[in-house]
């Protein structure tokens, strides 16, 4: 009786059985999945085989930061997705790489200035500059998108971090998200908001990950360059056991968009064990050839 009647009120508010049953189950219910059971276990497990990251989405396929970026990635094979995520005047977590919303959609002015109905009405540009008919998301559109099927990376691009610590976990997405900021002071004010949240630290040359680890607590993933990542820090994060992440933007992904693995390769030989890319679809049919070579008979 009591169950029909909390239905009924979810009715009237306009919200279906089903949100309901997906709110009640709480923060982690995007990752009960199978396919995302099996992605935290890779995640946490840094040499079963490389991890791919769409840098912004598959923006090479749709405006960056979209959600047919997002699906993009998706359907490309990625296993995290990489977005951005600023807040804007009145509160509301949306996607958006640059302070200002001048390069990729068809307004002016700084996101964080305007309010969420404003940065609805503009529109993201695509690769030619056009128009498209996409409005910046909002990180709670692109989490119920990405919900159950693909890892999420964000990019934090505000200090107003408590929206987007709600938005997270109002989704379900808290166990498949990271967050990440090059302050490791950032990732530390996310974790006192909330400590069951997962991290990604920048190592630089300027903290050791020790040192780094003392300010953020415990992270899932060290987002390391081939200058920082010395043989003692790769030491310590394979003592961890830690994935390391890594660009392969610039000019290994030129490469490989040549067809030449040499770029990528040579992050792997560094420790890379995530990769982040814009030539998702070349990375993952790369991975693919290696998974193929392997499985063949030698003789």
């Amino acid at each position: 009786m009591m169950r029909r009647l909390a239905i009924g009120v979810l009715l009237i508010l306009g919200l279906a059985p089903s949100a309901w049953a997906a709110e009640s189950a709480g923060p982690e219910r995007c990752a009960a999945t199978p396919a995302m059971a099996a992605a935290l276990a890779r995640l946490a497990r840094p040499h079963a085989g490389l991890m791919i990251a769409a840098h912004r989405g598959g923006h090479s396929r749709a405006p960056e930061n979209s959600l047919a970026a997002i699906e993009a990635a998706i359907a490309e094979g990625a296993d995290v997705v990489e977005i951005d995520v600023a807040v804007t005047s009145d509160g509301t977590p949306v996607l958006m790489h640059d302070r200002a919303v001048d390069r990729t959609t068809t307004g002016l002015g700084l996101v964080e200035a305007k309010t969420a109905w404003e940065v609805a009405a503009l529109r993201l540009k695509r690769r030619d500059g056009g128009a498209s008919d996409e409005a910046p998301p909002t990180l709670a559109r692109a989490l119920a998108l990405a919900c159950g099927r693909i890892l999420v990376d964000l990019d934090l691009k505000s200090d107003r971090l408590g929206p987007i610590v709600e938005a997270v976990n109002a989704s379900g997405m808290r166990a498949t998200s990271l967050y990440f900021d090059s302050d490791p002071a950032v990732l530390a004010r996310v974790r006192a908001l909330d400590p069951a949240t997962r991290l990604m630290v920048r190592l630089t040359t300027d903290l050791s990950l020790p040192q780094l680890l003392a300010i953020t607590g415990p992270v899932q993933v060290v987002h390391a360059d081939t200058e920082s990542l010395t043989p003692a820090a790769r030491g310590a994060i394979t003592e961890l056991g830690l994935r390391i992440w890594l660009n392969s933007l610039g000019e290994a992904d030129q490469r490989l968009a040549r067809g030449d693995d040499r770029g990528v390769e040579d992050l792997l030989s560094a420790g890379g064990s995530v990769l982040q890319t814009d030539e998702v679809s070349a990375l993952v049919a790369l991975r693919r050839a290696w998974a193929r070579a392997a499985r063949r008979p030698r003789g």
